[in-house]
């Protein structure tokens, strides 16, 4: 069975299969819009942020509902 990887790039988050070495994409789809809405729905459902590293500095996403009436 394949294993699946997801990574980002100049143009969006990608998931797909690597080769053997892991050093290029072998297939890939975008999955931008998907991944974003997973993780925004997985806070919203466990009522909580993420938090994650990055280059040495911590981060953290948070998802909050927008006020009635705006788009």
């Amino acid at each position: 069975m394949a294993e699946y990887h997801v990574g980002c790039g100049i143009a969006g988050i990608y998931a797909g299969t690597l080769s053997k070495k892991g050093d290029r994409w072998l297939n890939k789809s975008d999955v931008t819009d998907e991944a974003f809405r997973a993780v925004a729905q997985y806070c919203i459902d466990h009522n909580e942020s993420m938090s994650f590293n990055y280059y040495g500095k911590r981060y953290r996403l948070e998802v909050k509902a927008e006020s009635e009436g705006k788009e």
